[in-house]
């Protein structure tokens, strides 16, 4: 077959400006050479190729003399590495005569070192080395593999490197989240009074960018010490934040759906059902779960990074929807102790938008409905007080910016 040639001559640095407008991740592939020596290079053309039988690919230079030492080994093992780590790139695309001095490494199953820290690793034998232009093409047959650390990688993009941060993982803008803090330290001292009157946990929470945010919190419980929430957030996504769904940062009925992926009707016809009975109630509650704890703040902890990964998110959502069933209870009885996760009431402004949510946590076991009301009325008075509040204070404004 005739090689296939450019219609006409590309020239170098276009052909890079082009490629480099596409980001790829940075790996660094790794052996133990014929001397037994620990042998390194940073690739940018790492890729999976197959499944079935499992390969991966990369691209060395030719005229790289790293490669022509590597290629001596029986195997190699890929180190993709993390966002944190373009201190470790730079190191090993460096001139260095010992890459490895200094940095912490311990040996793969096939025996090729495994840099510490890296998003994952691995193992390959050589299944076959192509020559493609001015590179070949190094095709290698997985022998093992690992995940290492559950966070963002490293990228390359246009000459420089950066971490994935895609639209939807993306922090709302800063005018919305200074607006949020603002109103929150509106009300902070009616959330401290219902905290020590309850003695329990009360938070302000507001919608930022389609997400829920705790933007005030203030911890009296003595029934639950809880790490601080501070700035923790959760996607505005059933069964999540639907005292907010319809309100200005937050999404309208259909896009709340819509971000539980391919939901079955019948979590659709069960949310939906939840959020009417929000709407008609006028407040919200989820009961605490069996399995509730350390495991539920860690995913909600991970999701609040601001570099978090997509399978993080995916987790969170995961666990919101195997616990759907505690959120709004269709009917709550006199005779019947409940578990209270948290208790939520809307904060509105002038026009009717529901701009916070106050927040009651950390509750004692075991309440019976009766107590449950009377944490509730708390809140409303609270809200209403805020309401009263933000009202003055908007007023007050208007009447300083007509002056």
């Amino acid at each position: 077959m005739q090689a296939l040639t450019p219609a006409r001559q590309i020239d170098a640095t276009r052909f890079r400006e082009v490629l480099g407008s596409y980001p790829t991740g940075v790996a660094i592939v790794t052996c133990i050479d014929e001397d037994g020596r620990p042998a390194a290079m940073v690739i940018g053309s790492f890729t999976s190729v197959s499944l079935d039988p499992p390969l991966i690919a990369y691209l060395p230079m030719k005229t790289s003399r790293t490669f022509a030492r590597m290629r001596g080994a029986p195997s190699f093992c890929v180190n993709i590495l993390a966002a944190d780590q373009e201190a470790v790139c730079q190191h090993f695309a460096s001139p260095a005569e010992d890459k490895f001095a200094g940095l912490a490494w311990h040996p793969s199953p096939a025996g090729n070192p495994v840099l510490d820290g890296v998003v994952a690793w691995i193992d390959c034998d050589y299944a076959s080395v192509t020559e493609a232009g001015d590179h070949y093409i190094v095709l290698g047959g997985v022998l093992d593999m690992q995940l290492e650390r559950d966070t963002a990688p490293l990228l390359f993009f246009q000459r420089g490197y950066g971490r994935f941060s895609p639209g939807s993982l993306v922090a709302a803008a800063e005018r919305e989240t200074i607006e949020a803090v603002r109103l929150a330290e509106i009300g902070r001292d009616e959330m401290e009074a219902v905290a020590a009157e309850l003695n329990a946990e009360c938070s302000i929470i507001a919608a930022v960018g389609g997400d829920v945010v705790y933007v005030a919190v203030e911890n009296r419980s003595p029934h639950w010490r809880l790490r601080s929430r501070l700035g923790f957030r959760v996607p505005c996504a059933p069964p999540l934040g639907p005292l907010f769904v319809g309100n200005p940062g937050a999404p309208a009925d259909a896009e709340w759906l819509k971000r539980l992926g391919r939901p079955d009707q019948e979590t659709i016809d069960r949310s939906l059902a939840q959020l009417e009975r929000v709407r008609s109630r006028g407040w919200s509650i989820s009961l605490r779960g069996p399995d509730d704890g350390e495991d539920l703040d860690e995913v909600v902890e991970l999701y609040s990074n601001p570099h978090r990964t997509p399978g993080q998110e995916r987790r969170l959502l995961a666990a919101a929807k195997e616990r759907a069933g505690l959120h709004e209870p269709d009917a709550l009885h006199e005779d019947q102790a409940y578990d209270v996760l948290h208790l939520s009431v809307p904060v509105r402004d002038a026009a009717g938008h529901v701009v916070l949510v106050l927040r009651l946590s950390a509750l004692p076991r075991g309440a019976v409905l009766a107590e449950v009301k009377r944490w509730l009325a708390r809140l409303q008075q609270a809200a209403a007080g805020l309401e009263r509040t933000i009202a003055r204070k908007a007023g007050t404004s208007g009447l300083d910016q007509a002056a």
